[in-house]
């Protein structure tokens, strides 16, 4: 899995909220990926992106 400069924002109203801003990863096969952070981080969000249940606003994933 290839993951190059994902972005994700959503609109809240009149606002733009920032989930990720610039991930990029690259994990062959067999190997492990662990994805750890503070509450709001993104990680969700990221493993929403790879496991294709959302689309990123901009970015590349392979």
């Amino acid at each position: 899995m290839v993951a190059r400069d994902l972005v994700k924002t959503y609109r809240l109203g009149g606002s733009v909220i920032g989930a990720l801003q610039g991930v990029s990863v690259e994990v062959a096969r067999g190997e492990y990926l662990a994805v750890t952070g503070a509450s709001g981080s993104g990680k969700s969000t990221f493993m929403n992106l790879i496991g294709a249940l959302d689309t990123p606003t901009s970015g590349s994933l392979q």
